[in-house]
């Protein structure tokens, strides 16, 4: 056991149902300590909907997706009969992990590299070489199957029984997204952008969640677009947030990668926090996200990708070029805020009024860690902008 682990506990408890009013940071020693790794692996990304990869990304028959969560290897994958399922990566005879991680294709079949046995898309299991006078039942080795769920192409895995569906969770969220017409961003887009963070997976969630930062650690590059100053709260609660931002306008190419054509709500981008894993940036041209999978207490998986209403047929070097730099950035505060977490003599500061979103994200932990009450569901004023029949203020 950690050596802090029921005073840790009980402070993590207390500190993270707090509202904006009375929030302060999480004790450092939650981004650090193992127990509280484990106890967030088995409550949190064993027990919840987890955002992966989007459908668009596995847009052809037997595009998968491979990777670990908390512990387990999965693989989502679109089969034969056009559906997208989450199956166990790993086989049925003695363990074997079956496709490498990140994004590939297989052909009908899925065949274990060390034994030959083999699964169709679906997860059922085909047959094995060489078994003798054996007899291998085959209902009984299918691949495990988990939940997924959709919601706008982006995909989400629960590894347990849910007890309430992925609809449910993120019920009101699409009154404020309207007029950006989801349903048409048709086309995935992935990037290069898949790395692993010397940061626990808390403290990079918090960072890519707040816009408060902005004007300090990305002043040249999104403080041009997306001015901290004119960010905003827009609606939500410890299950989901949406704050925005008015984006800055200047003949700079790189704004149109933010703005859309009017109405007015689309001179705004929407952040979009769905806990524990996903942080979209919406415009009216496209959704793109980071998502942040746990490693160990101390590093994390970060990708990012996106889905729009147009398909990109090249890549754009000017966007990539500013997309590389807010990353970069993004990395090396979290790795440094992650160095000092260490400290058992200092302890976190008042939260402000601009990072009510990251006391919202607590709310979700200690919901989840300790069964404290769901924070209330709020509506800020600027809301109405995006309620509003035109789409303007009104």
């Amino acid at each position: 056991m950690s050596k802090y682990s029921s005073q840790l506990m009980a402070d993590y408890a207390q500190t993270a149902q707090a509202p904006i009013e009375d929030a302060y940071s999480l004790p450092f020693a939650v981004y650090k300590d193992k127990d509280t790794y484990d106890l967030e692996m088995e409550k949190i990304f064993k027990n919840e909907w987890v955002f992966i990869v989007s459908e668009q990304e596995l847009n052809q028959i037997g595009d998968y997706f491979a990777f670990t969560l908390a512990g387990e290897p999965i693989v989502i994958i679109r089969g034969q009969d056009g559906t997208v399922r989450a199956l166990s990566n790993l086989c049925r005879h003695r363990g074997t992990m079956l496709l490498d991680d990140g994004f590939g294709n297989v052909e009908k079949s899925i065949v274990c590299p060390y034994h030959a046995w083999t699964y169709s898309d679906d997860g059922a299991f085909k047959g094995a070489p060489f078994t003798g006078s054996v007899n291998v039942d085959k209902q009984s080795h299918c691949l495990l199957q988990f939940h997924l769920e959709s919601w706008h192409g982006m995909l989400f895995i629960h590894l347990g029984e849910p007890t309430s569906s992925l609809k449910n969770r993120l019920n009101g969220i699409d009154d404020y997204l309207r007029h950006f017409e989801l349903p048409k961003f048709k086309y995935g887009y992935r990037s290069d952008k898949s790395e692993q963070w010397d940061a626990n997976w808390k403290l990079v969630m918090e960072n890519a969640m707040e816009s408060y930062h902005l004007f300090k650690v990305h002043k040249a590059t999104l403080e041009t677009v997306t001015p901290t100053r004119q960010a905003f709260d827009i609606a939500g609660y410890s299950e989901w947030t949406l704050t925005g931002g008015e984006m800055k306008d200047t003949s700079s190419t790189l704004t149109k990668w933010f703005r859309g054509s009017y109405p007015k709500v689309f001179d705004n981008y929407v952040l979009i926090s769905i806990p524990p894993a996903f942080v979209g940036i919406l415009t009216s041209e496209s959704l793109s996200w980071v998502q942040v999978l746990p490693l160990n207490s101390e590093r994390c998986i970060v990708r990012s990708a996106g889905i729009s209403n147009v398909k990109v047929s090249a890549e754009d070097k000017a966007e990539k070029a500013f997309v590389d730099a807010f990353f970069a950035e993004d990395k090396e505060i979290c790795e440094r805020v992650q160095r000092g977490m260490g400290s058992t003599l200092a302890r976190g500061g008042k939260l402000v009024t601009m990072e009510k979103v990251v006391a919202d994200f607590h709310q979700f932990l200690g919901s989840r860690l300790f069964n404290t009450p769901v924070s209330e569901f709020y509506q800020a004023p600027k809301a109405q902008l995006f309620l509003s029949e035109s789409g303007s203020d009104e």
